[in-house]
């Protein structure tokens, strides 16, 4: 059984999402560690490692220090989601079964969403892909967790990460999303920043790397249908 870790932020009027989503983990001995905006929530007084504003990706590193360093699998979320088809502990399996180092899950019909590709796609368990949203969940496997985490500073909200992670994919990295665990999107994570500069940034980051405007860069190469055993891009 995978052994995994949990972190994120949350705000304390999503304290009952962030513990809907951590129970299964918890029932199985995966550990968890999350930083509170706003202060700390009683429904989650246990796995609070700090408080205090603060920019995602900072904050997000704070939580990672700070958990066991046993884990193999590292699970990064949001408050504001809650999983619509299995749980957290569905989607990692998954993600270990396909072979994949950095993953997400798909989102739900009708929940809202930045990037067309993450959308959930009938008749299939994962897709081997070229892209991976930074939010609002994702999961990183053992293999790359040392390319992934900590997660870069810089980079403050999180905003063109996926840049960084689609290069990856040069070093061997498997990217995919995993439609068996389809979440919903509940809320604006950053409802409370001002995001124009950032916005016109990644635009001019994209054109450089060549890619404006995401083209060519979110792509799904292979899907795993619910009748295989295996993925087709297993090899073993």
């Amino acid at each position: 059984m995978t052994f995994a870790g949990i972190v994120g932020i949350y705000r304390c009027e999503n304290a009952e999402h962030v513990r809907r989503l951590i129970e299964p983990g918890l029932a199985r001995g995966w550990k968890t560690a999350w930083w509170g905006l706003d202060g700390t929530h009683g429904l989650l007084d246990e796995v609070t490692v700090g408080e205090g504003p603060g920019l995602k990706l900072p904050l997000l590193n704070e939580t990672l220090r700070r958990l066991d360093s046993r884990v193999e699998w590292t699970v990064v979320s949001d408050d504001d989601l809650r999983f619509v088809k299995g749980d957290v502990v569905r989607l990692v399996t998954l993600c270990d079964r396909a072979g994949f180092d950095l993953a997400q899950p798909a989102r739900a019909f009708g929940t809202q969403r930045s990037h067309e590709i993450t959308a959930a796609v009938p008749r299939s368990r994962a897709r081997a892909t070229t892209f991976v949203e930074s939010g609002p969940l994702f999961v990183v496997a053992p293999r790359f967790r040392d390319r992934i985490l900590p997660l870069p500073e810089q980079r403050g909200m999180g905003w063109g990460v996926e840049i960084d992670w689609h290069d990856l994919r040069a070093e061997g990295c498997r990217l995919g999303i995993v439609d068996a665990t389809p979440i919903e999107h509940l809320g604006d994570w950053g409802e409370d920043y001002d995001f124009t500069d950032m916005r016109r940034d990644l635009l001019a980051e994209l054109e450089t790397h060549g890619h404006p405007m995401w083209a060519g860069m979110r792509e799904t190469l292979a899907v795993w249908r619910p009748w295989q055993r295996k993925p087709r891009w297993d090899d073993s």
